[in-house]
């Protein structure tokens, strides 16, 4: 008589029949429902929501959610398989989310940034509730990616964004010097130059200091660092290059951006011009960073072990 191969009980794995479609509508719009504050869609929009459509340095936001989604698509047939196992921990995280959300609620947390955090760690509970926590093994960094879609306490953010104004006035400042006829001085992040008997004065304004394109190219780099399989030390890498690439690519946009002022007409440094030339530059940041992916990838080849010899 055969014996049958002991299998693991499926009854333990994930599915996603009709049954389980239903709980995460009903899960998801309670979600939705409780965070309604950030996530409103309706006008009057809410804190999420606003940031995406009327700050241009977040409009980035609604992407965020719909390639975190795709990175769970990428790894769904994995995760899938994973057993739902201590679910009691992500009740507990999910519990302290909402208890951290409520007390943001009521004022006496003056801290903006703690709803959002609230939202994502509640949303770390539900994942680890609803799947378990071996789940996390594989969606751990499509829910930090989301992250990128939260703005930065105002303070933070502004206290970045001065520095780097002041970088790359100063950088400006050093390479247009080099060309003849042409005395420049930075005051701050104040330029003011003299040409031909022509003076004038150009601002490195906040929207030029950087933080957009940092931001922006940072959830870029992860992105693509994530996508394809690659040594874990290749990863590190492309995601810490993002950040001097970013400050690289930015002190060429406000030095073209100087230049066609003083040399061309100021018109070219403004509107829709800006606008093209920013976006040029964040295509140039996105090839140096495609660039150090190839290097890495043809250069740096990892030797597989000899095959042993069969007779």
């Amino acid at each position: 008589m055969a014996v049958r191969p002991a299998t693991i009980p499926t009854r333990h794995e994930i599915t996603f029949d009709r049954p389980v479609q239903m709980r995460a509508a009903v899960v998801g719009a309670a979600f939705i429902a409780t965070f309604w504050y950030l996530l409103d869609f309706i006008p009057p929009v809410g804190g999420l929501v606003h940031a995406w459509v009327y700050e241009a340095d977040w409009s980035h936001g609604p992407l965020i959610p719909v390639f975190s989604a795709y990175l769970i698509y990428l790894k769904w047939d994995r995760i899938r398989r994973c057993l739902i196992r201590y679910t009691w921990v992500g009740l507990l995280i999910m519990l302290g989310g909402l208890g951290l959300y409520i007390w943001a609620l009521s004022g006496q947390l003056l801290f903006a940034y703690a709803k959002p955090f609230s939202l994502m760690v509640s949303l770390l509970g539900l994942i680890i509730f609803l799947c378990g926590l071996p789940v996390m093994y594989y969606a751990w960094l499509p829910w930090l990616f989301l992250f990128f879609a939260i703005p930065l306490p105002p303070r933070l953010y502004f206290a970045w964004t001065n520095p780097l104004r002041k970088l790359a006035a100063e950088v400006t400042s050093a390479l247009l010097s080099l060309w003849p006829g042409l005395h420049i001085e930075r005051n701050g992040s104040i330029l003011e130059y003299v040409y031909q008997g022509t003076s004038g004065v150009i601002g490195v304004a906040d929207a030029c200091s950087g933080m957009r394109s940092t931001v922006t190219l940072c959830a870029l780099g992860v992105a693509v660092a994530c996508m394809s399989e690659r040594p874990l030390w290749h990863r590190l890498l492309l995601v810490a290059s993002c950040i001097p690439i970013a400050t690289f690519c930015n002190f060429i946009r406000v030095t073209i951006t100087c230049w066609l002022h003083i040399f061309i007409d100021p018109k070219y440094a403004t509107g829709s011009y800006h606008t093209m030339l920013g976006l040029l530059i964040i295509l140039l940041a996105f090839g140096i960073f495609s660039g150090l992916g190839w290097v890495l990838n043809n250069i740096f080849v990892e030797e597989s072990e000899p095959e042993e010899a069969t007779g």
